[in-house]
């Protein structure tokens, strides 16, 4: 197992979209080696996996937490303790509600020096027949499904540690199609599908969006949404922050009368860029508006822009979300939720994540009518990348326990036809839509790159292009994590589509949104 270095990134910058605050240091990233790991029970080596060194989820019982002594007297035969991980959004973890579970430390009671291991005890603990081992899983590292190549044969970006730990390539985890490795990566370089500014002569979409009593509504959690000219505070664009456990409007200043505002559309003096995923969620939401205008857009950021976020963060942030969700179902329907837009996973190290703490969570979205729609990757594997991993297909028939299934959805070339390289091979993949060169908005940013050539005259500047200058607004990128929300957005059109949005009970909810995602996936590639 390789780890992050101490002069790695350690966490998410203004992942809470609260002016730069950063969040406290993640413990060093691990990666799981499948040539000197500890093997699965059946003797089999795992797949290689990104995961937090000390940390473990420990996933509830019957919605509330139950054996905690259980998980002590088991690590205390491995000398070892836990204390409840606290919460990354600064306030208490109240284990006694009923929620997904919770994050744990892992600490050694002998020798403070050695450094734990988290997929050592779990398999020891496994080895050992230890009941609370069904319930204990590793906290993966999560990444968007994004354009940025760096898992491929090379450096992972903000979390250090590089996969040549892990045999330098992803042909240990299911292997490119016919070892096209180098060929993938082609669609990192502008021109070829990688990030790149243009201009878009394209109003709002938002200006021909029609009026319906009530909008379907569609969540990112992701980076957080820039200040752009097409996401004002007015106009379908809602921005919401994980606060003790809840979430709750964006406000500035410190009073709790301040006004929910959109970020500044001032652009920067030029600087280098802040990290590879800069504008990932603000790519997204443009996508969402061309597809569906009638669409409210909730943003919840999760990461900063290193693209980078724990698993139990996400966790949190979804039990927070599914609470709200039903709360509004019952008193208040524009706390509803009807499409959960996920351009991020992770790489499992084995079956376990059939059952673990994010198929239970996204379980539970399914039974109260929420869509779940996620990427299925960039590597051109065939590794089970959650939570697109989890997708089937949409049941036959609606009955009063149909539950919409996850829907995973890999990328096509500009013809619309053939499947990008680098779109994972998933057992299903729900759906294939345009993730190539697509065109959507992008933060008013200008890095330090220039043109190549330019000419002054008088007051005139005739240049080249400027290869990092995006206050146009506008960029060009590639990936699976936005085919996604076309997908998404086609999704919701669906629901404007079918009529009536105001009945918000789950069996409702349910009924409409297998519909939706039958007539989609039925749909050719856009």
């Amino acid at each position: 197992m390789s780890e992050s270095g101490p002069d790695a990134p350690q966490g998410a910058n203004d992942a809470s979209g609260t002016g730069g605050r950063r969040r406290s240091e993640r413990p060093p990233v691990r990666a799981l080696d499948p040539a000197t790991a500890l093997r699965l029970t059946d003797g089999q080596p795992p797949r290689p996996a990104l995961y937090l060194s000390d940390r473990l989820l420990l996933s509830n019982e019957g919605g509330r937490p139950r054996g905690l002594d259980d998980l002590r007297d088991a690590l205390g035969k491995l000398e070892l303790d836990y204390e409840v991980t606290p919460r990354q959004d600064g306030g208490p973890r109240d284990i006694d509600q009923p929620t997904w579970g919770t994050s744990i430390t892992i600490r050694p009671t002998r020798s403070p020096i050695e450094p734990v291991d988290a997929w050592n005890v779990l398999q020891r603990l496994r080895e050992a027949g230890e009941p609370i081992a069904q319930r204990l899983s590793l906290e993966h590292v999560l990444r968007p499904a994004d354009g940025y190549w760096g898992g491929v044969g090379g450096y992972w970006g903000g979390v250090g540690g590089y996969w040549g730990g892990v045999g330098g390539y992803w042909g240990g985890v299911g292997g490119y199609w016919g070892g096209v490795g180098s060929a993938v990566q082609e669609y990192a370089v502008p021109g070829r599908g990688g990030r790149m500014p243009v201009a878009l002569a394209l109003p709002d979409p938002r200006l021909r969006a029609r009026s319906l009593d009530r909008a379907p509504v569609i969540v990112v959690p992701d980076t957080a949404i820039a200040g752009h000219p097409w996401f004002k505070d007015d106009s379908g664009i809602v921005r919401l922050v994980l606060k003790e456990g809840k979430l709750i409007p964006l406000l500035t200043g410190a009073g709790a009368s301040s006004e929910p505002t959109q970020p500044p559309l001032s652009v920067p003096a030029p600087s280098e860029p802040v990290g590879l995923l800069q504008g990932h969620a603000t790519f997204i939401a443009g996508l969402l508006r061309q597809g569906c205008p009638e669409a409210t857009i909730v943003s919840i950021p999760v990461m900063g822009d290193d693209g980078v976020v724990d698993e139990g963060y996400i966790l949190d942030v979804l039990q927070a979300l599914l609470d709200r969700h039903v709360h509004g179902q019952a008193h208040d329907p524009s706390e509803v939720v009807d499409v959960l837009n996920l351009s991020m996973g992770y790489y499992a190290e084995d079956r376990t994540y059939t059952s673990g703490p994010i198929a239970d969570l996204l379980d539970r979205f399914a039974e109260h009518g929420v869509l779940v729609v996620a990427g299925v990757g960039n590597d051109g594997t065939d590794a089970p990348f959650v939570p697109a991993a989890l997708a089937a297909e949409p049941p036959s028939r609606i009955t009063a326990k149909a539950v919409p299934p996850v829907a995973g959805v890999g990328a096509s070339n500009p013809d619309g036809v053939t499947v990008a390289l680098f779109s994972n091979n998933l057992p299903y993949v729900s759906a294939v839509r345009s993730g190539v060169s697509v065109v959507s908005t992008l933060p008013l940013t200008n890095g330090m790159g220039q043109p190549s050539s330019q000419v002054r005259s008088g007051d005139t500047v005739r240049c080249t292009v400027d290869p990092d200058d995006y206050t146009g607004g506008f960029g060009v990128w590639s990936g699976t994590s936005f085919s996604t929300p076309i997908f998404a957005a086609e999704l919701a059109a669906a629901l404007v589509e079918a009529g009536d949005l105001t009945d918000v009970s789950s069996s409702a909810m349910r009924k409409r949104a297998i519909k939706a995602l039958r007539a989609c996936i039925g749909r050719g590639r856009s």
